[in-house]
Parts: C-alpha cells; structure tokens; sequence
C-alpha cells in the first residue's frame, strides 16, 4: 500500500505545548534555572541542537515556570547542584536553599558508530516519564498555568511560527517579518501579571532576510522583564549579529536510554525490535523516530535494504517500487535519513568498525557495498554527492520519482 497514503502528523496529537516531561536535557535546563535564580537573565536564548530532540518542550517548559512563579505555592526560592559527569537519566542532583549560581562532518561517521540497546525496563509503565522528570523546571500537567498556557491563555506569552495559508491549505514556507515586527508591539505594552512578557519564535531558520533584520532589532532594544526563546535547528545559518545577543543553549541528541523509555510512552505498542531500528536511524532525535513509525519507514527501509543487493546485480524493478511508495514531501525525508543512514554506516563498517543490532537483511546490504567500493575515500564522496542533491531539492523544485532513481543509480555506479 502507498506510504503517501498513510502520512500522519504527530504534532496534532502530541506538540512540545502539551509535552508535560522532558528527558535527556537536564544539565541544559540547570544551566538556565541557575540564570534565572541569579537575577541577571539575559533576554535573549538561543535553544539549539537537532530537529525533533526537545527544543520546543524546553522553551515551553521555561515559559511555564516563569509564570507559576506568580503561585506563592510554588517552590522558587530552591536553587540546583548536579553532578554532570553521571547519566541524565539517573536524576543525580540535590536542591539547596541556601545557594545560588549563576573536514569535521566526515569524522561523525566515526564517533557516533551504533551501540547495543539494552532492554526495556518492565517498570517503566505509559506514563510514569513524567515522575522520572526531576528538573527544577518541571510544572505538573494538573498545574493551572500548564492548562492556561495550553489552551492559549496566557496574554504574556506570544508564538510566533509559520502561518498557514489558506490558499494553498499548507503551511507557509517562511515567518514574514510582519510577524516579527508585532513583537515590537507586544513588547511594548505592560505585562497583564506583572511578571515576565515572553516570545518564543519556532524557529529562525525559517525567517527569511527581512525577518531576521527585523528580529536583530528587538534583540538591540529589549526592554526590561522581556524574554525571547528562539527555537533553531541549524546554528550555522543563523546571523553572527543574532548570535552575539543570545546567550546559547546547545541540545545535544537524546542518548539511547532515553530514546527507548520515550518511544516506549510515546508508542506503546512498540516492539522490542522496531525500538531499535529506530534507534539505529533516527540520530538521538525522538521527533524523527516517530514521523518514520507512522509514515511505515520502517517498512521502506527494509524494501531498501532488499534493493541494494538486486541493483548491483543488474536488477533494477524495485527502484521503480521504491520511487513509488515515497510520493510525498514527509515520505521523501525519511527516505532521505535511511540513504545517508546507511552509508555512514557502510563507511564504518568498511572501516572494520563493529555495528551491532544489524539485522541480517542490513549486513547483506553492507556486505553488497563495501564489497563493491574499493576504498572509504569513494563511500565519502558518494553519500556527499547525495547529500548535495538532497538540499538542492527544495530549493530547485526537483521530481522526487527522478531524485530516488538517480539516487539508486548512483549508489551503483562505483567510482
């Protein structure tokens, strides 16, 4: 059956906005809990890292504990230690009272070569993450400011995002700078609660030019008892000018422990099996593994490992059936994170580097390409030429069918 068929969009039913847990982050939350306990925030917050990881839910999270401090029933005057050098997942901290604080893409293919996942925790129950999450920053789901922010109710708080159109009954492909000037404006008047006006902008990368001139100028002139929270992906792109006035909060991929206890609440017919394929293919990015769940990636990815080995021998009909199950944009993403997936891994695995959890469909798929490569150099130069293409193909309008067939005949055609 088609994938482009059965696309589903997860953010209806589960958006950073409702996500009462954050996992995997909590020296980052630390780091800005000890800011603001210290009376010298600063206005401007750059939250980046990788699509899908928590950004977003962290921003939330940050807007909601600031304005539950108007709840004297909250416990603000704690501050935070942590010992840093334990797993997150352990919790391993202690409140105090007393205190307050204040060619390198290519070497990738190396560091992060996939390990072992252990298996599920049986005491880890739909959800119980909430209970796990310890961070200072943490507010109940019951909290009344957590229900206000949700449905909309808190006139302090503003999102900007990319609007939909309705002309074209999709999302508009980039924030205008009429949206980033309002802020001006709501910047301007006086808090309705007496406390903090904040501004979260999911995410600059999608700001075009104008916007971002725009978004400087706010950033030069903020007023006192202001907050900007600025969701990024991609910290290269961004303006040297912009990032000068952020104090910058790096997100790093979510580890595997984690992972499997997220993909465990957040899918809980799961099985022990597709955790770890997820986990092999989605980069520490919980956002990522769910959009492949749901769009059957893992389905395609096995249609692609069957294919690899059938195109060196000259059989290329399932090109043809592969370019036809990824038909849309969504589907055609995740085809795109198996193809450089695999490579990097057929980079490591020439390498004699030791992969584990291959599935036996995978190791053939490897076996099949490094046999045909005759050096790493050459494993290198492919996945870059196709990562080449993949970012010229929203920005050149190119026919996703034609991309995936070339994709396969490159892959094929050994230097």
């Amino acid at each position: 059956m088609p994938l482009k068929d059965e696309t589903i969009d997860q953010s209806k039913n589960d958006s950073p906005k409702t996500t009462p847990f954050l996992l995997s982050h909590l020296k980052e939350e630390t780091e800005f809990f000890n800011a603001f306990k210290s009376s010298h925030l600063h206005h401007s917050w750059l939250i980046t890292g990788p699509k899908g990881i928590g950004k977003a839910t962290l921003a939330y999270r940050i807007a909601r504990y600031i304005f539950s401090l108007s709840n004297p029933d909250h416990l603000k005057n704690l501050n935070i230690k942590i010992d840093t050098s334990s797993p997150i997942l352990t919790n391993n901290f202690s409140y105090d009272e007393e205190e307050e604080g204040d060619d390198t893409e290519n070497m990738e293919f190396f560091e992060n070569a996939s390990v072992a996942v252990s298996q599920p925790q049986s005491s880890i129950s739909k959800g119980s993450l909430e209970k796990l999450d310890m961070s200072p920053l943490k507010l109940s789901s019951s909290h009344p400011i957590f229900e206000r922010l949700t449905a909309g109710g808190l006139t302090d708080l503003i999102i900007i995002e990319r609007e939909y159109s309705e002309t074209t009954n999709k999302l508009k492909t980039e924030i205008s700078v009429e949206q980033i000037r309002n802020l001006k404006e709501f910047f301007s008047k006086t808090s309705s609660e007496g406390g903090y006006k904040i501004a979260i902008i999911d995410s600059v990368d999608e700001m075009n030019a104008n916007s971002k001139n725009a978004l400087l100028k706010i950033l030069e002139e903020a007023p006192a008892k202001s907050l900007l929270l600025l969701i990024c992906h991609n910290i290269n792109g961004i303006l040297p000018t912009i990032k000068s006035r952020c104090r910058i909060l790096k997100l790093s991929p979510i580890d595997n422990e984690n992972m499997k206890l997220l993909l465990r609440e957040k899918l809980p017919n799961i099985t022990d099996e597709e955790i770890t394929k997820l986990i092999s293919i989605s980069d520490g990015s919980i956002g990522t593994a769910i959009n492949i769940y749901n769009n059957k990636g893992l389905d395609l990815q096995n249609k692609i490992f069957t294919l690899i080995p059938e195109i060196f021998n000259k059989k290329n009909a399932g090109i043809l059936e592969i370019a036809n199950l990824v038909s849309n944009e969504e589907v055609f993403k995740i085809f795109q994170n198996i193809i450089l997936n695999f490579l990097s891994n057929a980079i490591k695995y020439k390498s004699k580097i030791e992969l584990l959890n291959l599935g036996n469909t995978e190791k053939i798929a490897l076996e099949t390409i490094t046999a045909h490569y005759t050096n790493i150099k050459s494993l290198f130069a492919i996945r870059e030429n196709l990562l080449n293409n993949f970012r010229l193909y929203p920005l050149l309008n190119l026919d996703i069918t034609a991309l995936i067939i070339s994709t396969f005949e490159r892959i094929k055609n050994v230097y």
